[in-house]
């Protein structure tokens, strides 16, 4: 009886021993489809709080206006090298994790920008020096809301005579991306090439052409948007279909970017575009 007694005892602690948990192994609180979309840093958090020690985070600035997407939503989340993971599914506490989320993209002054405020901050400091009294800002309102129009046709000679040009590589060209860099123009034009960006399935690269597409004659450079969506172009108008592709005539509303000399191509930032 005495044997019976320390054989069950002995059962019953190998089996309690089997069933306590690795501290080094952890339970992932959720699959990989669930973390997919979420905030980064919720992610994150809740890996910690777990106990995950060796969280990475890999970022990808590629957004333009979030409205699809985020900024701070998972693109994946990868644990020692696999991006396809349960719930409940263990790891190692040191495991390699790494999250990857999408944001803004940082714009950086220009050296123009930072040799435009050193100069003005040195003619106040001199105006200052000689005792001078300060100019009155006021008189330059009209001239600061000009720059600040839109640029058409109608009110701008030199984006009269771009969109007229006959030749891509007319120096005018490229004169015009220098000094109207940062501003916004506006101008009739269609859809004369699309296709994806790259392997994406919903981002393209649209070539954009002066006019109407039923036209014979052509003039102007040609215009590119790169790696946009549908919701970047902004679409507008009274009815705005629910796909667009080559032909679509466009009135179209957009930041200047830059002339790439070897391509041929006037690279821009969509505003806005109105169905015509």
């Amino acid at each position: 009886m005495k044997r019976m007694l320390v054989f069950i005892c002995l059962i019953t602690t190998l089996s309690a021993c089997s069933d306590e948990q690795d501290p080094n192994v952890l339970e992932v609180s959720k699959s990989s489809d669930e973390m997919n979309g979420e905030n980064y840093q919720t992610i994150i958090s809740e890996f910690e709080e777990t106990g995950f020690t060796n969280i990475e985070t890999k970022v990808l600035d590629d957004l333009i206006t979030g409205w699809l997407t985020k900024d701070g939503e998972i693109e994946q989340v990868e644990i020692n090298g696999t991006t396809e993971f349960s719930a409940n599914d263990n790891f190692e506490k040191d495991s390699e994790i790494v999250v990857t989320y999408h944001t803004f993209s940082k714009e950086e002054k220009s050296d123009a920008e930072v040799t435009d405020e050193k100069s003005s901050d040195t003619e106040e400091k001199s105006t200052e020096e000689k005792g001078a009294e300060p100019v009155d800002q006021s008189t330059d309102d009209t001239s600061v809301e000009s720059e600040q129009e839109i640029l058409t046709e109608e009110n701008n000679e030199d984006l009269a005579a771009l969109l007229a040009v006959q030749d891509t590589n007319d120096p005018i060209v490229v004169e015009f991306a220098k000094k109207y860099a940062g501003r916004t123009i506006e101008f009739d034009g269609y859809i004369a090439h699309m296709m994806p960006h790259e392997d994406y399935t919903t981002r393209y690269d649209i070539l954009i052409a002066v006019g109407d597409s039923s036209q014979t004659t052509y003039s102007g450079p040609d215009f590119k948007f790169e790696d946009v969506d549908i919701f970047d172009l902004n679409l507008t108008g009274s009815e705005v279909p629910e796909t667009i592709g080559m032909g679509q005539n466009l009135r179209i509303t957009a930041v200047v970017e830059e002339y790439e000399e070897n391509s041929g191509l006037f690279f821009l930032e969509s505003v806005s575009n109105e169905i015509r």
